[in-house]
This record gives structure tokens, C-alpha cells and sequence, in this order.
């Protein structure tokens, strides 16, 4: 099986989606790669990075500290197994029979911003609390003299 283990000076990192590193790692703890992600000034961007490497690598499971829920949602969608690492363990002596597993979304972490504004992004889109307390003006009430 393989591991993709997110990580900051071969060291878990402490966040899934900002380690400036993956690791994928072998079930007899022996790295395989060590391939960084560039730097984005989008946290989608640099999620999307972790779908393409989790997909090329085809990797089974990843390692995290603490993951957003909506990445951990992703990732449980993506039949990817999860499991958790206590404090900065060193990636070569991780001993991933000893994990444990993440079955839940409520180990997930609440996102912090609403979204990235991006209209690539997730639901086509984020869309700001203001904007749904807006009313929606009808296409003709822009038009004056013209009946529905």
C-alpha cells in the first residue's frame, strides 16, 4: 500500500493542505519520492496539486495532522483511506500499523474563510453571505416601460 504523507523537512506536517512537501511512502516505511508543491497564492490550487499527485502516484492512503472537511470529504470520495499522526513524527519511522484510521468528517476542521472567490472553485464558485441576503432583480425591471 501506499502512503502519501504531507510533510515539512521529513517531519508530518502540521497541515494537510499548507506542508510544502508530499512524501509517498511504502507500507515498510521506505520513501518513495519526495515531491514539492509550488507555492500558490490559492489554497484550491494547492489542493488540486494533492489530487493530481494522490491520482499519479495511485496512492491508497494519506497521513495528516489536521485536514479541512471538505478536503477529507474529497478524499472519502476518492475511496482514499485516512488516518491520523500524532505530533511531528518523523515520515521514515511512522509506524502505520499503529494509525488511526479517520472514518469521520467530524475529525475535519471547519474552514476558516467562507471560499476563495474563485468561480473554478468548488460549487462554481463561492458565493458570500451578502449576496444571498440580496434580492434578485427580475431581467425586465432593469428595462423601464416594459411589462412581465
Amino acid at each position: 500500500m501506499l502512503y502519501a504523507v504531507p510533510c515539512r523537512d521529513l517531519h508530518v506536517g502540521n497541515h494537510f493542505a499548507r506542508s510544502p512537501e508530499i512524501a509517498i511512502v511504502d507500507e515498510r516505511q521506505q520513501i518513495k519520492h519526495l515531491i514539492p508543491l509550488g507555492e500558490s497564492d490559492s489554497p484550491c490550487n494547492k489542493k488540486k496539486q494533492w489530487m493530481s499527485v494522490v491520482k499519479s502516484y495511485d496512492v491508497n492512503a494519506v497521513v495528516v495532522r489536521h485536514i479541512g472537511k471538505k478536503m477529507l470529504a474529497h478524499l472519502f470520495n476518492n475511496d482514499i483511506r485516512v488516518f491520523a499522526s500524532k505530533g511531528k513524527a518523523e515520515v521514515a519511522t511512522l509506524n502505520f500499523n499503529n494509525l488511526q484510521e479517520v472514518t469521520d468528517l467530524d475529525y475535519g476542521r471547519e474552514p476558516r474563510n467562507v471560499g476563495c472567490g474563485h468561480r473554478t472553485c468548488g460549487d462554481k464558485g463561492h458565493k458570500n453571505k451578502a449576496s444571498i441576503l440580496t434580492p434578485k432583480l427580475n431581467r425586465f425591471s432593469v428595462i423601464r416601460g416594459v411589462r412581465k
